[in-house]
């Protein structure tokens, strides 16, 4: 009741998102096999007329495994051209419905990928993030009881040849946000995507500090909010001009000038002079949760973010989702349980280490807690037999349904001479190494030189690393006997460590944005091929060992 009271309007929506698509969400949890065969049948109807699915008899398959026999598992390279072709012609290829909008992303080839998104597509997602919100809402009671910060792109950055929009997902996802939540962000949709690095962050950081109520703080990356922090730390002085008008003659980037009341400056001016003691909990006594990744590369940031945090405050998993699929709902933000989305998407999996061309895969149902599997996905928006390249983790049951995280990339795995080095193999031993010894990085990637047989650790640090390389040798050998062996063989060369200087990191992902990547959608890759990397990390550091 007291909830109701402090906020009727979102209490009043979120109770109709659970009686309208909470509670039937978890009745198809009690049944994941029924779930996904109505959500097959469903995108088969739907799409009978298409070319692609007159080509493969959707009218005429009633079950998976003639879907599957009919179906041959592609990538976005095998259906680029349908979907460059019905943008332009309107000719229903893939889908019966036209786009009403594109979700770019950057492509294994480097040309963007674009996803299709039609009308149902952005129904889906409000229901989606409708679900998460109910989700949060009944989990942390006090989530939305203040101002919120959601750091995303724009919903449309241009046009593509037939005059359809395109932009970032992340950015469709605010717009879809509920209503009542929508009203509470300190800003506007697109506001966060400056194309400027420094006014970007400068921008955020102004309206951020404008208001202590800030209950909730949301971004994909958690590296964005460690750059935030970084920004207001070593900007403070000019973010406090910026603040009250007082400007003395600092160089400051352009910015929309705030109301902030004369309470919360003050509150701000005690500040000065301890910038490098700022953190989340001094700045938003506040917040209640942080919406982030904390999967994939993105757990090594999590134990420094949770460090900046108030031990009232949550770090909740955004959950398994891409431009491709919304993959996952947090069902259990407490415990950090996700879901698939198992009524909207049809769900194939390859356990790893399986992956050879006959072989049988593996239906949500089936999957078996603990396992790791590369995931294959039929969505309702043109995406068929979808090989998603990634690799995910089932945690346990949510019902009867399996519970996933994700654990990597696919393409995070390299092969020398053999040893299969998986990248969740590498963020693993490094961590444990730099916590051994008591040291902190936010920034690493090993690179695989197959040309000198050998492991290169590009890390950023200020003081020396002296043995680093042989620790993180001896952890990779006890979680990977191959490379163990490949070691002791000589047939791999001892691993050498490349020091990066402080600050590489953010060129490192200034140089990614630049070649495609979004901002607010970064992933690094922690584990690459040196042949394939573009950029010149010896220029950045010194060889140690």
């Amino acid at each position: 009741m007291l909830r109701f009271l402090h906020d009727p309007a979102l209490s009043l929506s979120l109770t109709l998102t659970k009686y309208r698509d909470w509670n039937p969400f978890i009745a198809h949890t009690h049944c994941p096999e029924l779930a996904q065969q109505a959500a097959l049948r469903d995108i088969l109807a739907r799409q009978a007329g298409t070319a692609f699915g007159r080509k493969h008899r959707f009218g005429s398959l009633r079950r998976y495994e003639e879907f599957a026999s009919e179906v041959p598992v592609c990538t976005y390279e095998d259906l680029r051209p349908a979907i460059e072709v019905q943008e332009k012609s309107r000719e229903p290829l893939l889908t019966s419905g036209q786009p009403i909008l594109f979700a770019q992303t950057s492509g294994t080839t480097g040309v963007p990928k674009n996803i299709p998104i039609l009308p149902q597509t952005v129904e889906a997602i409000r229901r989606y993030q409708g679900l998460c919100a109910y989700a949060q809402w009944q989990g942390v009671p006090a989530i939305y009881q203040g101002r919120v910060l959601v750091i995303s792109g724009q919903t449309i950055e241009g046009h593509l040849p037939g005059g359809t929009p395109f932009g970032s997902m992340s950015g469709l996802m605010f717009d879809c946000l509920p209503a009542a939540i929508r009203r509470k962000s300190i800003l506007r949709g697109g506001e966060s995507a400056a194309s400027d690095y420094r006014q970007r962050y400068f921008n955020i950081a102004v309206r951020a500090l404008a208001d202590s109520s800030l209950s909730v703080l949301a971004t994909p990356n958690p590296s964005t909010i460690l750059k935030l922090l970084e920004v207001i730390r070593g900007e403070y002085a000019l973010l406090l001009e910026a603040l009250s008008g007082e400007t003395r003659g600092g160089c400051l980037p352009p910015f929309e000038k705030l109301p902030i009341s004369s309470t919360r400056l003050s509150q701000l001016r005690v500040f000065i002079g301890q910038e490098e003691a700022l953190d989340c909990a001094t700045l938003w006594p506040n917040l209640r949760a942080v919406v982030t990744w904390t999967g994939g590369n993105c757990a090594v940031l999590i134990p420094k973010l949770g460090s900046l945090l108030s031990p009232q405050t949550r770090i909740i998993e955004m959950g398994y989702l891409s431009s491709e699929c919304l993959g996952t709902v947090n069902v259990d933000v407490l415990n950090n349980r996700c879901v698939p989305t198992l009524a909207d998407n049809l769900f194939e999996f390859v356990e790893v280490g399986d992956e050879a061309s006959d072989v049988e895969l593996v239906l949500l149902q089936q999957l078996q807690a603990g396992r790791k599997y590369t995931v294959i996905v039929t969505t309702r928006n043109g995406l068929y037999r979808y090989a998603m390249n990634d690799i995910i983790e089932v945690t346990g049951y949510f019902n009867r349904t399996p519970t996933i995280r994700f654990v990597q990339k696919g393409k995070g795995v390299t092969n020398i001479t053999g040893e299969k080095l998986y990248e969740h193999q590498v963020t693993e031993a490094v961590g444990q190494v730099l916590i051994a010894r008591g040291l902190s990085s936010e920034f690493f990637v090993m690179l695989a030189d197959v040309e000198n047989s050998r492991y290169t650790l590009c890390l950023e640090h200020a003081s020396s690393l002296g043995d680093l390389g042989i620790l993180v040798e001896e952890r990779l050998s006890s979680m990977n006997i191959e490379f163990k062996a490949k070691r002791a063989s000589g047939r791999l060369q001892p691993i050498h460590v490349l020091q990066l200087r402080p600050g590489t990191g953010d060129v490192y992902r200034q140089h990614c944005v630049s070649k495609g990547q979004r901002e607010a959608q970064f992933k690094l890759i922690r584990l690459q091929y040196a042949h394939d990397s573009t950029f010149d990390f010896e220029r950045h550091g010194e060889v140690m060992t």
